[in-house]
This record gives structure tokens, sequence and C-alpha cells, in this order.
């Protein structure tokens, strides 16, 4: 096994570890324990961030390649998690407890973090387009010059674990989850208790990455609000409804786009069954 197999072998089994974490508290986070459980889940991923760096700082990188997507993808899958428990943690603290008054409180989080969004919406398109022109100098560390547009958090980190626009793109991530948290949190606020109460639990028993393929269908063709949904707010009903936890999406997305073989493996397999069923029902 490579050195970077190796790098990317630990990182996977950490990253399904947080995943299983994160699935097993997916119910506390819809109830009247999301502050305690934002608590509990932000020293679990500071903690998990901190083994994580002491691998890779006992495991220098192979090459700029290995270093450009660690800082990308990796990091920022892990440190998004946290950000976005601790941003949730912040806004679930301030909410106000009458119904009225918490659906202000929804909407003014909304503005703010939108606002965020459009402040860094160069950055934005570049990461999540998938572009790579910039790659050398976003996600290589020790850079002899800053930008503005990567915020003062550049001047704060430790320069042998980051770059300074890993974080902003962690930032990124935690703000595209926060943003399909409070979208069902308004959703839910304006429906009565009774009418938001399901008879019976449904949960999803497939692979995540056949969620996600699912999910990154419905987005693509356009299918939910005449295609104007955010897939951040698909993921969270997706997630409320089948009661699972489907952590970074985008970083699974990355990982179907990069398969050797069918790119559609779930959709595939639909299409395949549901022809089947349909040539048996017409024989």
């Amino acid at each position: 096994m490579t050195k970077r197999e190796k790098m990317e072998e630990y990182f996977n089994v950490l990253l399904q570890e947080i995943e299983r974490q994160m699935s097993s508290v997916a119910k506390e986070m819809e109830g009247a324990e999301v502050v305690r459980t934002c608590r509990e889940m932000v020293s679990y991923l500071k903690e998990k961030i901190r083994e994580l760096k002491l691998y890779v700082l006992a495991h220098p990188f192979r090459d700029t390649e290995q270093e450009i997507r660690f800082f990308k993808y990796c990091k920022p899958a892990l440190v998004g998690r946290l950000l976005y428990y601790y941003r949730v943690f912040q806004i679930e603290s301030g909410c106000p407890p009458c119904r009225e008054l918490a659906e202000i409180h929804y909407k003014r989080e909304m503005e703010r973090f939108k606002m965020f969004m459009e402040r860094y919406l160069p950055f934005h398109q570049y990461y999540r387009s998938g572009a790579t022109y910039r790659d050398n100098y976003y996600f290589c560390r020790r850079k002899r010059e800053i930008s503005p547009e990567s915020g003062s958090f550049l001047l704060d980190e430790e320069t042998e674990f980051s770059t300074g626009y890993d974080r902003l793109a962690a930032r990124l991530i935690s703000v595209e989850m926060v943003f399909g948290y409070l979208s069902i949190r308004q959703k839910l606020l304006g429906k009565d208790d009774t009418a938001t109460a399901l008879t019976k639990e449904y949960h999803w028993t497939d692979k995540k990455a056949a969620a996600v393929e699912l999910i990154y269908g419905i987005y693509s063709v356009g299918s939910v609000d005449n295609g104007k949904v955010e897939i951040a707010e698909l993921v969270k009903l997706f997630e409320t409804t089948f009661h699972i936890d489907l952590g970074d999406v985008y970083h699974t997305f990355i990982a179907m786009r990069n398969r050797k073989n069918s790119r559609t493996v779930y959709l595939d397999q639909i299409k395949e069954k549901l022809l089947k069923r349909m040539d048996e029902t017409d024989s």
C-alpha cells in the first residue's frame, strides 16, 4: 500500500466513524436536546480533528497533489461538521421559546448566512465547480502573500496544518448544512405539532452513497419546486424523513465522480429493477 493510499484509508476510516456518531445523534438534533447534543458533538469532533492533525504531521505528504487533496477535501469535511454543530449550538441557544419569535430568529439567521455566502460567492463557485486552476494557491501551505477573500482566520491558524482557504472551504460546507437545518426548522414551525408528528418512522436502509446519488439526481432534474430548491435543503429533507445523517454529501459526490466504472450505480440499478418489474407485469 502506497503512502497516499495509507493516508486515504486512515481518513476514510475516521470519517466513517464520525458519520456513525452523527447518525446516532440525528434523532436528538430534531428535538429538545439539540443544544446538549451539539455541545457534545463539538467536543467529540474537536478530538477527532486533533487526532487527524497528529497523524498528518507524523506522516508528511508525498507530493503537492496529496497536500492539495487533503486541504481541499479531507480536512474541510471534518472541520465543516464541527462548525455546523457549533453554529446550530449558537442558533438554538439564542432561540426564543415562543413560535412567533422563533420564526423571526430563524429567518434572521438565514439572512445572515446568505450574506456570508454572497461575500464568498467566487470562492464557493470555484470550490463546488470542481475547478483546479487555483488549487496550488488555495490549498498549499506557506504562502508568501495573503488575499482579503480568505478572512482573518488565515492569520490565526498554524501554518503546518492550514492553508487558510481550507478553513474557508469548511465554513462554506458548514453554512450549506446550516441552511438545510434552518429550512427544516422553519417549515416545522409553520405547521401544527399534530400535523408534523408521524405515526410511523421510516428509515433509509441502503447505502449513504445511494441516497446521495438519488438526491443529486432529483436536484439535477429539478423535480422539486421547479428546481429552485438548494441541494442542502433536499439533503436535510431526506435526512429528516428517513432518519439518517448523510454527512458531507459533496465529498460523497466527489467519490461518485471518481468511480472507475459506472458513476451512477444506484440510479442504474433503479432503472434495471423498474424495467424488469414492467416486463414481468406485461407478461
